[in-house]
């Protein structure tokens, strides 16, 4: 009998301990699409970017006024692999409603293998940006009829060794 609680015991204990792990979130990062980033810099306002934004868990952080344009700056705080990541959208758009561009930037997920397969259909070029002038930053440039898309991969120091920073750029022209 002495054995026979224990063994009870043991058996509980693993079938619990299986089942948490099983039921374990799994880390999640959704970023959106290239179809949906164009179609949020297509909306040339920025009270139906924050309803869009937001339900993707970003939050508005801050509002800049500008000569010409207006920049709204959202951020979200993730965890990937027990990491926490910032990852920040600006919308940016100009005073007249005439163009906007969405900047995305993140060290949570590797943008460059995410979009790159979804630019199929743009036109590559070479890309002239502030951003692809660095030697720690590799970018590459789209273009469409009615957008420009610049996709950059910039190596950074960070505090704890190497590490990478991903942008995309999705502009209404």
């Amino acid at each position: 009998m002495k054995a026979f609680l224990p063994t009870i015991c043991l058996m509980f204990l693993t079938v619990f301990s299986s089942q948490a792990q099983t039921n374990a979130p799994a880390a999640s990062n959704p970023f959106p699409s290239i179809s949906t980033l164009t179609t949020w810099a297509s909306l040339n306002s920025q009270s139906q970017f924050d309803i869009a934004i937001r339900a993707v868990g970003f939050k508005f952080e801050v509002k800049e006024p500008g000569e010409g344009s207006t920049a709204y700056t959202y951020i979200r705080k993730v965890t990937v692999n027990e990491v926490n990541y910032t990852d920040r959208i600006v919308y940016r758009i100009t005073n007249n409603n005439s163009a906007s561009i969405i900047s995305l930037v993140t060290a949570s997920t590797d943008l460059v293998s995410l979009y790159t397969p979804q630019l199929a259909t743009f036109k590559n070029n070479n890309c002239k940006t502030e951003m692809s002038k660095d030697k720690n930053t590799t970018c590459s440039c789209y273009e469409s009829v009615n957008f420009a898309i610049d996709l950059c991969d910039e190596r950074v120091k960070l505090t704890m060794g190497d590490g990478n920073k991903y942008f995309v750029s999705v502009a209404k022209k």
